[in-house]
């Protein structure tokens, strides 16, 4: 199965208005902005940037409509493949994946380039397994799925993975990982 992402075609930058009309999604943001505290952070899988704008961090994406609309928001984002970094090992601090790792066709892969380009950390948020796939979606894990899907690539969870719950919907996962 392969999932074409259009979603940046469709609803343009959604994250952007999503943030300023005071949602959730706004506390999920801020949330990001005050737990990552290195300044040279990559975020892959970047969207239209909204959070790689608010932390500061230099973004990629796969999709070109994506990386459009970031950098005309003044976001740092570039093209690229999160399965293929464009970059020199330790060229980070940190990475982040918002919302990406269950979009990805081999997450495996991914986690570890992430695991290559950065000296420290990982951080990680994304769905929690549920209600079953939605549209551009691969992959769900439950807690411990992904605590061992991240750690086979070398790194160790540092202090709990904490849920945000949701109302009739699955939670989100925020998880910091440490390179071993």
């Amino acid at each position: 199965m392969t999932v074409f992402f259009d979603k940046y075609q469709k609803y343009k930058d959604y994250h952007w208005g999503w943030y300023e009309k005071k949602s959730s999604y706004t506390k999920h943001v801020n949330r990001v902005k005050d737990w990552i505290k290195e300044k040279n952070v990559l975020d892959i899988g970047a969207g239209d940037g909204l959070i790689t704008s608010m932390v500061g961090m230099k973004g990629i994406d796969n999709s070109l409509a994506a990386v459009d609309l970031a950098q005309r928001k003044g976001a740092d984002v570039i093209y690229g493949d999160a399965h293929y970094l464009p970059f020199e090992d330790e060229k980070f601090d940190s990475a982040f994946m918002g919302d990406t790792l269950e979009h990805l066709e081999d997450p495996i892969r991914a986690l570890r380039e992430a695991r290559r380009v950065i000296k420290y950390y990982f951080y990680v948020t994304g769905p929690l397994a549920g209600d079953g796939l939605e549209k551009y979606e691969y992959q769900k894990w439950t807690v411990e799925e992904l605590k061992e899907k991240v750690e086979s690539v070398g790194f160790k969870l540092e202090g709990e993975l904490e849920i945000l719950e949701r109302k009739n919907r699955p939670g989100i996962f925020y998880a910091k990982f440490k390179k071993i």
